[in-house]
């Protein structure tokens, strides 16, 4: 019994050694891994939010935000109020209007 008893605790130094190293290649693999500069979860604040949501969406992200600003030029157009430009009175625009020749 006492064989079987070296055999696991072989076993577990073994797997304790794996460990300890693989630990010690991830945080290494974590020191040379570039930061982002924030996190993608937190919220931006201020005017910079739009270009951080298009920076965020991946490669559709700036033909959505196309999408957005055009959908945006359409609402205010549609929404514009009308103006009526007034009669113009240039004699070629007149009815029976007959240009001279030379």
């Amino acid at each position: 019994m006492t064989s079987m008893n070296i055999l696991a605790e072989l076993h577990v130094r073994q797997f304790m050694s794996q460990q300890k190293r693989q630990d010690e290649l991830n945080a290494r693999a974590d020191a040379e891994r570039p930061r982002p500069r924030r996190y993608a979860g937190e919220p931006v604040r201020g005017p910079q939010w739009r270009q951080a949501a298009i920076n965020s969406a991946g490669p559709l992200g700036l033909l959505d935000a196309i999408g957005q600003a055009e959908e945006s030029w359409v609402e205010l157009l549609e929404h514009a109020p009308r103006c009526d430009l007034p009669e113009t009175t240039t004699p070629w625009m007149q009815p029976g209007f007959k240009p001279r020749t030379a």
